[in-house]
């Protein structure tokens, strides 16, 4: 019949992409596809076209999901109404690549954007493949996605009123460490250094610890992928003025800790400050094959870092860890 001959291109799969379809040679990262899709789907006068289609509706109460994706990826972020001239599907887009589904940008509606192409459509794609329910469980042990973390390290701090401690691969934490190292509102503490104790790596975490409060920044006290002897050499009474244990507790560094690791060219009308936005995390490497912990770090972990046990455990992950998870589990 004319319908099956009409579906037969759109089912069939090819394994490389031909040259000639001009695609890119890479396919855009999930990630880069949710952010697409929240640009797209975000209009300067959204308010304006929703109370247009609700006064469409009238008293039917129909629902306008479609024609809404329509107002909000087809139509100009001007809201002229003149429609985007590159809005068709390119064919192949059924043929190859692979579509992913995301919530348009006020939230009341999935569309579908493709991994090669970047075309969105409000319509389910025949060739697209949920993820099964055993591999989207394991996704979400994986936790936070390493773009989320900051909100999420501001979520668990300010409301749960504890420090985050952050479970990740090498390679995620290793930008975690970059990120702390660069980003205007975080300050490292590479603890690392302190595998071997000395007085140059201890006056430095002092000084990233009063950097962190006195500039209202989050502290990311850096460990690595092996814990350094905090409890028994590091966070020790004769260290207080420069590594105070207090700092592993939530709120710990009260007025009185404050005043034995402050110097005097710290303090600001003899004041040991502490701005709005101050936070701590901490950041440890997963040390099993898995992205995950082995038993026996598990175990250690209540000894070695101290006030462990009133932390919250907070997993990260990246779009490598995700595409790692998802190999493991279908063998590939």
């Amino acid at each position: 019949s004319s319908a099956s001959s009409a579906s037969a291109p759109w089912a069939m799969e090819v394994d490389e992409i031909p040259d000639d379809w001009k695609w890119p040679a890479e396919p855009f990262e999930p990630e880069t596809l949710r952010e697409y899709v929240l640009a797209c789907t975000k209009l300067t006068q959204q308010e304006q076209w929703d109370r247009q289609l609700e006064l469409r509706a009238g008293d039917a109460q129909q629902d306008h999901t479609a024609e809404k994706v329509y107002a909000n990826v087809m139509l100009n972020k001007e809201g002229t109404g003149q429609e985007q001239t590159t809005f068709g599907i390119d064919p192949n887009a059924y043929r190859a690549g692979r579509w992913y589904r995301f919530l348009n940008a006020k939230g009341d509606c999935h569309v579908y954007v493709h991994n090669y192409t970047r075309d969105i459509t409000a319509t389910r794609p025949e060739n697209f493949t949920e993820l099964t329910e055993h591999e989207k469980k394991r996704l979400e042990k994986l936790g936070t996605f390493i773009l989320d973390l900051p909100s999420e390290i501001q979520r668990v701090y300010d409301k749960e009123k504890a420090i985050p401690i952050i479970f990740g691969s090498e390679d995620t934490c290793e930008a975690l460490k970059q990120f702390f190292l660069y980003d205007k509102d975080g300050q490292l503490l590479d603890a690392t250094r302190l595998n071997r104790v000395n007085a140059k790596a201890l006056e430095e975490s002092r000084q990233a610890i009063v950097n962190a409060m006195t500039l209202g920044k989050t502290l990311c006290i850096f460990l690595g992928d092996s814990i350094p002897e905090l409890q028994e050499k590091i966070c020790i009474p004769k260290n207080r003025d420069s590594f105070p244990r207090a700092v592993f507790a939530y709120d710990g560094l009260g007025e009185g800790a404050r005043e034995k690791f402050y110097r005097d060219a710290d303090r600001e009308a003899g004041m040991c400050v502490v701005r709005e936005g101050f936070r701590v995390c901490v950041v440890l490497m997963y040390d099993g094959m898995n992205l995950d912990m082995s038993s026996m770090r598990k175990a250690e972990l209540p000894q070695k870092i101290p006030e462990f046990e009133d932390m919250r455990e907070v997993r990260v992950y990246s779009e490598a860890d995700k595409k790692k998870a998802l190999e493991q589990m279908r063998g590939v």
